[in-house]
């Protein structure tokens, strides 16, 4: 499903290099459950990014599926990201002024694909919102907002699923609810990749993925 080999990213800031990645290897198979953890700046977010194909390592070579990041265009990296990945991020960027219902179509109007009712129904009633409906954002819990956010992120069928601080607005309760929401959503058969500052909850994917220093030191 996803493979990286010697991965590298080097950021410039000003006349010094930064070194977020630092030949990364790493395979993820359709399917699993993979944590991501590790101190700040250890370089999970550039990890996701970079699994997510919203940026591009400096070296270093990144397969989703049989497609090579690296060669692809930017319209190429569009595609994959709209229609392969779906994202969850700690901040919910629900819109306000739009409807439960009109939040999880968001990306397929985007995709210009017509999302039916039925589908985003189906959706809410997967995450347990199917009576929020018409609700707007400001009218739920960060929990019922956190599973929005996981329902707009299925709305165009991805193949995996990136979840960054998923639980880290939440509390005990409602992080382990989409704890449990995403652990579900891997036994249907998402691929999901998890960055969590969560050891307890990060122990119970398939698999634990340690960062440092840019560096994999434990997998």
């Amino acid at each position: 499903m996803i493979e990286l080999a010697g991965v590298e990213k080097i950021y410039k800031r000003g006349a010094e290099e930064v070194h977020a990645l630092r030949g990364i290897d790493l395979v993820i198979s359709v399917a699993e459950f993979v944590s991501i953890v590790g101190p700040s700046g250890a370089g999970k977010t550039s990890l996701m990014h970079i699994l997510g194909c919203l940026d591009l390592p400096t070296r270093g070579s990144v397969k989703i599926g049989p497609m090579r990041a690296e060669h692809m265009t930017e319209k190429e990296l569009v595609g994959t990201r709209r229609k392969k990945i779906g994202f969850v991020f700690q901040q919910f960027y629900l819109i306000p002024g739009l409807s439960v219902f009109d939040n999880v179509r968001l990306p397929a109007v985007f995709s210009r694909r017509p999302a039916q009712k039925g589908e985003i129904e189906s959706l809410l009633e997967m995450v347990g919102l199917q009576n929020r409906t018409h609700h707007l954002p400001g009218q739920l819990s960060g929990g019922e907002m956190q599973r929005v956010a996981i329902a707009r992120a299925l709305v165009n069928t991805p193949e995996i699923l990136l979840a960054d601080e998923p639980t880290g607005n939440l509390d005990t309760e409602n992080s382990e609810k989409i704890f449990g929401l995403l652990k579900s959503l891997h036994l249907r058969g998402y691929t999901v990749v998890m960055v969590t500052h969560n050891q307890e909850l990060a122990g119970r994917a398939d698999r634990v993925v340690t960062l440092k220093d840019g560096r994999i030191v434990k997998s």
